[in-house]
């Protein structure tokens, strides 16, 4: 879509939503909200066309590292520090290794002072350990005079207890593999000068070829080192030259001439892809040594299985939503179910027009939208079936309904976006698409509450198809002394807590996830109707090894295997390792399983630092999330009101991780977004409640302020369990059905919700009851108060309106 288009599409939704929000003309108000929707909703489905959604790795298949530059070496044997220059460096390098046509998607970026953020979506699963080679070897080349007496004096040292020659060291071939991948034995080692004689900084071109002799790789020097090398050569004629690569000996061919014209040649029973890869390197060799702090590989074949899992799961909570929708509120409830297309249109429209990642993070969010978008009708419509009650006519409740609802959509909904904005900017990686589709979703959702239903209810209304509302009735009219019982509840969360966190302490370290102490997680996808015994599987992982920094081969270490169905048939198989044995778990099942068995697989890998920070990032975000709620709540509401809430949040963050992992989950950083999400969904409740409990105060009436609190949470109960039976369908569909990444977010939200509903009900209320008659101040004196200034800022507004008039 030509940028112009898209200028002047949105310009014009941007003039007709100011007409709209501006004009009090029933019939002109109502024409300008359907050509707004129509417009809209063209304008997303023209995004979606010609864009597209852009895919996240862990849908589209591909790899992500996040690594660090570590300090180099320069030519006097000194450390080098790393430098933005150096990550600079590193960054041109890693393109070129990586991406040497220029023909594929990579995405390379600073992160920090030393590391680089490296993203190759489509990169096959044969591919990514020699991703992981290019990545981390440095290709320090170097030229090293061989001793004229090289194995006697080694055998000589080592005869003398390791006494070492002078201006000399050992160094050790690089071990060879067959065919089949196995080590080939040593060819021993070589006494070597202790200093480079000619570096590799002077290689301006290495490529692989082939002669009788099999794959050797050229290196053509610039005239510099052309002349160095010649000079060398000279002084040693009929000596071995070692040709070392990153401290090892690839070959120690004999000088036979003193005159080389600037060509080398290392030889050393390579393969082609071995020699091909070594020439990329050698040229584009690293000033600075990388390690990889995380790494997320994901085949294609996983990447389409949780697609498929995903449109299943969305679908099947959508589906669920729409059949209590329509059972519930009946032709509102059709209403609500357009409301509802829309939001999603604009949603994935948004995706595409700003060219958003779409992650499977992501995909929960946009099950979790689903949930949350028909809160704003629920409130709106319980408010609208009240207004009937009292005797208004249809057209009058439904005006009334609106714009009594408008205060409680409005802050429910600026305290969530608060959490998804802080998500957003405190989070890497996939999760930010979480944050992403949540932002996205919730300000769609108002626009499909507060527009889309109420321009469908004046057209419905209007032309006599809808004379009168008909719903359900889940909650009987009639107040019930909910503070009368507030010790009970408050006790029952002391204990609930206290058994939580005391299974978060006897599991120590093992509540935490890779994501905060480091490790690998291997995800194998099943194919559809095929099983892999634990047993089988246990039992050959046991035969894999890994080596050590010195060579030594040892077994992969303590793992751990979690199976789960998943909804397109195909079982998921978790394996909890230890950093390193990650890739070679993944390459051993890919070899040992054929593709009929295993379908897919996924490595998430993350270092302790990267842990580490995570935790720290973690605790921030979730201490900013309280600390901002609590001030707009202090703006909005009076203090008893705003401690209240924020106590009513906190008891819900609070509760959540330890239930997590009394039902066997380890906490991640995705834990962390869900707990912000929850965080959001518990105030939004909590709001709905306590606008009402102020709306109620301010109305007057006999009995005390407790009978006055009881009668506005009856009022408010029927759309808190509502809008919680909403939510909570989709998430039990991902729970039940959901793959890990789903499944991680899907348990703490479903726990989330239930706590949210129970806390706004019968915690937050207690608590600013309490907190009003400890102060010593009367909350009805409070509320009248604020709502007396309210007044006053008004008169003033309007006054100094018609002064300028």
């Amino acid at each position: 879509m030509s940028p112009i288009l898209t200028f002047f599409i949105g310009a014009a939704i941007l003039v007709l939503l100011l007409f709209y929000n501006g004009t009090t003309l029933h019939n002109r108000r109502r024409m300008l909200g359907t050509v707004l929707i129509v417009l809209t909703s063209l304008f997303a489905v023209l995004s979606v066309r010609n864009m597209g959604i852009k895919r996240g790795i862990d849908l589209l298949g591909g790899s992500e590292f996040v690594v660090q530059l570590k300090p180099g070496v320069d030519d006097k044997g000194a450390e080098k520090p790393v430098t933005s220059d150096s990550v600079q460096q590193a960054i041109g390098i890693l393109e070129k290794r990586l991406n040497p046509e220029g023909q594929k998607d990579l995405l390379l970026a600073p992160q920090g002072e030393d590391r680089i953020l490296v993203q190759m979506p489509g990169v096959k699963a044969e591919e990514f350990a020699e991703v992981r080679q290019k990545i981390q070897q440095v290709a320090k080349l170097e030229f090293r005079i061989v001793h004229e007496d090289s194995r006697s004096k080694l055998a000589e040292i080592q005869a003398n207890g390791g006494v070492k020659e002078p201006g000399w060291q050992e160094m050790a071939y690089k071990v060879q593999k067959d065919d089949q991948g196995k080590d080939l034995p040593s060819r021993g080692s070589e006494l070597v000068r202790n200093r480079a004689d000619l570096d590799g900084k002077y290689v301006k071109e290495a490529f692989p070829t082939f002669d009788a002799e099999g794959w050797k790789v050229i290196l053509n020097l610039d005239s510099t080192g052309a002349k160095l090398f010649d000079e060398v050569a000279a002084v040693n004629k009929g000596r071995q030259m070692a040709i070392i690569v990153d401290g090892e000996i690839i070959s120690a061919p004999v000088l036979q001439t003193d005159r080389f014209g600037g060509t080398a040649v290392i030889s050393g029973s390579f393969k082609e892809d071995e020699a091909r890869t070594l020439a990329s390197l050698l040229e584009n060799p690293l000033e600075n040594p990388m390690n990889i702090l995380s790494e997320s590989a994901v085949s294609a074949s996983y990447g389409d299985a949780s697609i498929r899992q995903g449109i299943k799961a969305g679908l099947a909570g959508l589906a669920l939503v729409l059949v209590f929708m329509v059972f519930y509120y009946r032709t509102a409830g059709l209403i609500a179910i357009a409301g509802l297309a829309v939001n999603l249109l604009l949603l994935f429209g948004a995706m595409a027009l700003f060219q958003f990642t779409l992650t499977m993070p992501g995909i929960a969010g946009i099950a979790l939208t689903i949930g949350m978008a028909v809160d704003a009708n629920v409130l709106i419509y319980e408010r609208l079936r009240e207004e009937m009650a009292a005797g208004k006519s249809l057209t009058a409740a439904l005006e009334s309904a609106f714009e009594k609802a408008f205060s409680a959509i409005f802050d429910s909904n600026i305290t969530t976006l608060i959490t998804a904005a802080i998500l957003f900017a405190l989070a890497s990686g996939l999760v930010k698409g979480f944050a992403v589709t949540l932002t996205i979703g919730l300000l769609t959702s108002l626009f499909g509450a507060l527009i889309v239903t109420r321009v469908l209810f004046n057209w419905v209304i209007d032309k006599g198809i809808l004379t009168n509302l008909k719903t359900s009735s889940l909650i009987p009219h009639k107040v019930f002394p909910i503070l009368d019982h507030a010790p009970k509840f408050i006790l029952a969360s002391v204990v609930i807590t206290a058994i939580s966190w005391g299974t978060f302490a006897a599991k120590g370290k093992h509540s935490f996830g890779i994501d905060f102490r480091g490790g690998a997680l291997t995800h194998i996808q099943l194919a559809e109707g095929k099983d892999l015994p634990t047993p089988e599987l246990e039992g050959f992982l046991k035969t894999l090894k890994l080596k050590d920094a010195a060579g030594a081969e040892t077994g992969i270490g303590t793992f751990y295997i979690q199976k789960k169905d998943s909804l397109d048939g195909g079982g998921m198989i978790t394996v909890r390792s230890e950093f390193d044995a990650g890739p070679v778990i993944e390459d051993a099942v890919k070899g040992k399983f054929p593709a009929e068995i295993v379908a897919g697989t996924q490595v998430e890998r993350v270092g302790a630092l990267i842990g580490s920070e995570l935790a720290e990032k973690s605790a921030i975000a979730i201490g900013l999330a309280l600390l901002f709620i609590f001030v707009f709540l202090t703006m909005r509401f009076e203090l008893a009101f705003a401690i209240g809430a924020t106590f009513a949040v906190f008891h819900d963050v609070l509760m959540v991780p330890g239930l997590c992992v009394l039902l066997g989950q380890e906490m991640s950083v995705i834990h962390v977004g869900a707990l912000l999400a929850i965080a959001g969904y518990s105030i939004n409740d909590t709001i709905v409640v306590f606008d009402r409990i102020r709306e109620v105060i301010k109305r007057g009436g006999g009995g005390s302020i407790r009978d006055l609190m009881n009668e506005a949470i009856s009022l408010t109960l029927s759309r808190t369990l509502l809008t919680s039976a909403t939510t909570l369908f989709p998430m039990l569909v991902l729970l039940m059905f959901g793959n890990p990444a789903m499944l991680e977010f899907a348990l703490p939200i479903t726990l989330g919700v239930v706590l949210g509903t129970y806390s706004s009900i019968f915690i937050a209320a207690p608590f600013v009851l309490w907190y009003a008659r400890k102060s010593g101040r009367s909350l009805k004196r409070q509320v009248m108060e604020s709502e007396e200034e309210a007044r006053r800022a008004q008169a003033s507004i309007a006054a100094a309106k018609q002064a300028q008039i």
